[in-house]
């Protein structure tokens, strides 16, 4: 010690290398104490709150990692082991709640740390032995507050018997103004239409809050808190549960920020083939296949299946049909013939045109940014580059000192119709999305693509629809737009290619000029994905097909053993059997 102390008194190279070991640990500690504390997992809920062993847990939050690698969770102080996970994503993980489990807390622990905590109760150690009656389980509504929201608002409906957790229960608002009340309303389940299986509400008139908006976030016996979903009206809501539904309770739409009117409607017959032929490997074998469904949304509130050729193995699966083939030595059993296999599914599908009039003096920045949807469609993916280089580079080209989202939405709209131009050739399997900024030159994929990356950049909320267009003559294509969303509004569609003269054959005789693809949209836009659908293999070490740039934005479509060595497929465009 003495030796160090002169060492330090006479050399001032000894003091300057101290203080830079000093400096070079505290920044270590600083570093360690930052990946502790800021990068540790967010949990934000679990759904359901009150289960049983067996029931499908679901966590919800942020900083979980795309793969789980080392990470795990713990429920009541029992970790998940491997087969007891059904998926596991950045901001969301399923798991099987195991045998056994007691009422305790829930954690997600990654190598960043442990989540703070949620807390999950067994129902079977619940002591309720009252046997249930359907006449007095009817759930009531006393109350919504607040009485007068806006889209997107958060509202609280008190009330009773709505079950301690939603399940297959749902709140249901009117898509339609009240002066439209004189049209006739059916359902989709009536006797006249029982062989429909509805995918979406089924009742005409009303619409559902969505999943992808994540406008659902609290459920109990009694209340409920949910978003008023895009595309609500002014008129009445209710309730539905398995011990049937509430009387309607009225509900006022605030609109300061503008308004959204669903004006033609058309309902199309859709069928959708994919065919498996050359198939060959072990008996034993199966291919399976992913049908994807419609999108259900605001301006498709009504979609159904009427054929399903063969029977799926799984009707409703992460919005998709599951078909299955086993090869077989016996064909007649594995629903094969020469080695081939055919599943066909026929939609209907409700659509309508909207369009939207913003008052641009009430459009604000985002106020809720720690909100689901805020976060989720502002951020980089798999299929918008938000965080790109060259999309940040050239946003600084398009505006500057612009606040309002609304402005900059539609500066960035006109910025791409009028440099940017459509390519002649279909798309090629190799073209980068992102040589629509280099080149100046793309397909509508990539207009859609580079729209919905600028959005996200500026700090809009954003997303690319994957679907189809319908021509005058019926005939169908693939196809992209894009959406984003004003707090307060909701949803406002965009499609640049229409806007910068894709060539396109409307119903109507004189085609929309390009701008009005700004702010609204016609009918014969037919959505299959609002995002990217991510769906995990059922097995590991599996075989998977994925078909980029389609009319879904699934991250599978098809899936097959090492027991199956080759086999070819085909996917129709989905195509339209009939328009009422």
């Amino acid at each position: 010690m003495t030796r160090l102390s002169y060492a330090l008194r006479k050399y001032p190279a000894a003091r300057l290398a101290v203080a830079f070991a000093l400096v070079v640990i505290g920044i270590f500690l600083l570093l360690v104490f930052n990946r502790n504390v800021a990068m540790r997992p967010t949990l934000l809920g679990i759904s359901p709150e009150v289960g049983k062993p067996g029931d499908i847990l679901v966590l919800r939050g942020e900083g979980f990692g795309e793969e789980r690698d080392s990470a795990y969770v713990e429920i009541c102080g029992s970790r998940i082991t491997g087969s007891g996970y059904v998926s596991w994503k950045d901001d969301e993980i399923q798991v099987l709640v195991p045998a056994n489990v007691g009422d305790g807390f829930v954690y997600v622990v990654t190598r960043d740390g442990r989540s703070e905590p949620e807390f999950f109760a067994n129902e079977e150690a619940i002591p309720i032995f009252a046997p249930s009656n359907p006449m007095l389980d009817v759930p009531i509504i006393s109350e919504i507050a607040p009485a007068n929201p806006s889209i997107g608002q958060l509202i609280t409906i008190s009330g009773k018997n709505f079950g301690n957790e939603k399940r297959n229960s749902a709140v249901y608002f009117s898509s339609r103004p009240q002066d439209s009340s004189s049209e006739t309303f059916h359902d989709f389940g009536s006797d006249s239409e029982k062989e429909y299986i509805p995918l979406a509400s089924k009742f005409h008139g009303f619409l559902l809050p969505s999943d992808d908006d994540f406008d659902y976030e609290y459920w109990s016996e009694t209340e409920i808190r949910v978003r008023v979903p895009d595309g609500a009206q002014t008129g009445s809501l209710f309730v539905m549960t398995e011990n049937g539904q509430t009387t309607m309770y009225p509900i006022a739409i605030k609109r300061q920020v503008g308004e959204k009117k669903f004006k033609t409607r058309y309902r199309y017959l859709l069928q959708m083939v994919a065919n498996v032929s050359s198939i060959q490997g072990k008996s034993g074998g199966t291919i399976t296949l992913y049908f994807p469904h419609p999108a259900a949304y605001s301006q498709q509130p009504q979609i159904s299946i009427t054929e399903s050729v063969p029977a799926p193995v799984l009707l409703n699966y992460r919005g998709t049909s599951i078909f299955q083939t086993t090869l077989n030595a016996d064909s007649d059993k594995a629903n094969l013939s020469d080695n081939k296999f055919s599943a066909k599914q026929t939609f209907i599908i409700e659509r309508s045109s909207a369009e939207t009039r913003i008052n641009r003096d009430y459009v604000h920045a985002f106020n809720q940014r720690d909100r689901m949807l805020y976060r989720a469609y502002t951020r980089a993916d798999e299929i918008i580059p938000a965080n790109a280089p060259a999309v940040l580079e050239l946003l600084p080209k398009i505006y500057s000192n612009v606040t309002n989202p609304y402005r900059r939405a539609e500066m960035i709209f006109e910025y791409m119709t009028t440099n940017f131009h459509l390519a002649e050739n279909r798309r090629r399997q190799n073209f980068e999305t992102l040589d629509l900024i280099k080149n100046k030159r793309g397909d509508a994929y990539a207009f859609a693509v580079v729209y919905t990356a600028l959005l996200r950049a500026a700090g809009i909320p954003a997303r690319m629809l994957s679907g189809i267009l319908v021509n005058a003559d019926n005939r169908t294509q693939n196809h992209w737009w894009s959406e984003f969303y004003l707090e307060d509004f909701g949803w406002v569609p965009v499609d640049v290619a229409l806007g910068a003269g894709m060539e396109f054959e409307p119903f109507q005789n004189e085609r929309h000029p390009p701008k009005y693809y700004f702010g609204n949209i016609d009918a014969q836009h037919i959505a299959f994905s609002l995002n990217q659908n991510v769906i995990k293999p059922s097995t590991l070490n599996s075989n998977i097909v994925r078909i980029p740039h389609s009319f879904a934005a699934q991250s599978v479509w098809e899936e097959s053993p090492a027991e199956i060595e080759s086999y070819s497929s085909h996917w129709q465009v989905p195509i339209v059997l009939g328009i009422y």
